[in-house]
């Protein structure tokens, strides 16, 4: 009886060990979870593993803010453009099979397809690709302004862009667009005489065991899912729910629910030639020679970093699988605030500390680093920072922060933030624009006008710029 209690114990202490700690110690790991403890109103879930074995598995912050329910790491959240990825392999699983090529262009499929350039000349791999040239849908009037409930089919979607222009010609630019991703899952239905829900499910969920990974219709009940929340446009300094503000159905292009041992699985069949043969894993995780995304994945890092993988991010949604292949570690991480509120933080410095320092990942630092200088200790602190650094910032990140401000109603820390952003970017239009916006939000007039008149000096097609002016002036 003694031994049987002794092995009931033993039992029991591996069963109930806390679902939040990390498995086992790596130095890595234990470096990236005590930056994460560190990250303040996070909220989100994060997993990593090396050699297929989950290390760290953690989370974070409120799946629903109105009854103080946590996320735990079962939590579905929303994935975003992380579909693309299942697309992707669905596309090339039937290129394998014999079942189309790549080069096929949308007319083999949809011969009564409207625009004729599109029809005859825009492939499988443009697609794929967003060499396409297809108008972008998902940021059009007609979407944006229209009650999203009318569309839950793919066939729905394609009013809003089998008759409008094309954006460019075939094969001309990148543009990354869900346009691309919605037709490639009309063309998996066309193929595979079944629902597109229905092929990914049998040929990607089932082989990978995802069982809680969907395109469910986000306006109806989703089990242990997470809300998502954005800084709000109405009420400064509020957090406002995003469920107006997107599709209410997952799509080809993403939009779905997943949880980390869900997507880690994926990541894991992926690379192991479960979902695809090595030869079509291989093509479909080969760095481009030009760019940054290839056959539906995404490459970050340095050039020859062999790290691959997708991410998603909308209002309130940040989301993301990457395989850091030199290393072998696989890393997944959600959340369902916007990005910038430690999404961001959190991708670059697990990127950093697995595979080493970019100038790209030095230039979010530092960025971040002269914000927090400013908005801590003033602007001239700030300021002797960027000069005392040879470092670049990063525009992108500095106008976010701005607007940030701007929505937190913090509008004189939103002035010296942009202030920040035209001395580092003084021929950027858009810091100008922005930087006009900041001063209209205080009252500013003159001064917000005189910043709107630079940012048009800078770029007289800037529409935005004279409509300001013009209201100012007229106010």
């Amino acid at each position: 009886m003694k031994n049987v209690l002794v092995l009931l114990v033993i039992i029991i202490a591996f069963s109930c060990k806390p679902e939040n700690e990390t498995l086992r110690e790596d130095p890595n790991v234990t470096k990236i979870a005590n930056y994460l403890d560190s990250l303040e109103g996070f909220s989100g879930n994060v997993l990593i593993a090396k050699d297929d074995s989950i290390l760290f598995e953690k989370a974070y912050g409120y799946a629903h803010l109105g009854h103080q329910v946590k996320n735990n790491v079962d939590t579905r959240f929303s994935y975003a453009s992380i579909g693309k990825s299942f697309t992707a392999v669905a596309i090339l699983q039937l290129a394998q099979a014999g079942k189309l090529s790549l080069s096929d262009p949308i007319g083999k499929f949809f011969p009564d397809y409207p625009n004729a350039l599109a029809r005859d000349s825009v492939t499988i791999e443009l697609l794929l690709t967003h060499r396409s040239g297809l108008p972008n849908y998902f940021n059009s009037e007609k979407f944006l302004n229209a009650s999203k409930d009318q569309f839950r089919t793919l066939e729905s979607l394609s009013p809003l862009y089998e008759n409008e222009p094309m954006e460019s010609k075939p094969n001309e630019q990148f543009a990354y667009r869900n346009t691309n991703y919605v037709l490639l899952g009309r063309i998996i239905e066309e193929v595979s005489k079944m629902p597109y829900k229905q092929f990914v499910e049998e040929n990607i969920f089932s082989v990978a065991q995802m069982k809680h990974t969907g395109n469910y219709d986000t306006d109806h009940n989703i089990d242990n899912a997470a809300e998502n929340y954005t800084l709000s446009g109405v009420y400064p300094n509020k957090l406002q729910k995003t469920v107006l503000m997107s599709a209410v159905k997952g799509s080809p292009a993403g939009g779905g629910y997943s949880t980390l041992g869900d997507l880690f699985r994926f990541a894991t069949a992926f690379k192991n030639n479960q979902l695809l043969n090595e030869e079509y894993t291989t093509m479909m995780k080969a760095e481009p020679s030009k760019g940054w995304y290839g056959y539906g994945m995404q490459f970050a890092g340095a050039a020859g970093s062999g790290i691959y993988g997708h991410s998603g991010g909308h209002f309130g949604v940040g989301a993301e699988w990457r395989i850091f292949g030199k290393q072998n570690y696989t890393v997944i991480l959600l959340t369902n605030q916007d990005l910038d509120q430690g999404f961001l933080d959190a991708r670059f410095f697990i990127e950093k500390t697995i595979s080493g320092s970019t100038p790209k990942l030095d230039s979010y630092f530092f960025t971040k680093e002269v914000v927090n200088a400013c908005l801590d200790s003033g602007i001239e602190h700030a300021e002797k920072l960027i000069a005392d650094s040879e470092i670049e910032l990063s525009e992108i990140d500095l106008n976010a922060k701005g607007y940030e401000m701007i929505k937190r109603g913090l509008y004189k820390e939103a002035i010296d933030i942009f202030k920040l952003e035209v001395l580092a970017f003084p021929n950027s239009y858009d810091a100008y624009d922005s930087f006009g916006e900041a001063y209209m939000m205080n009252g500013d007039t003159e001064e917000a006008i005189a910043m709107y008149k630079k940012s048009l000096a800078l770029n007289p097609k800037n529409d935005n710029a004279k409509e300001k002016i013009k209201e100012l002036q007229e106010s």
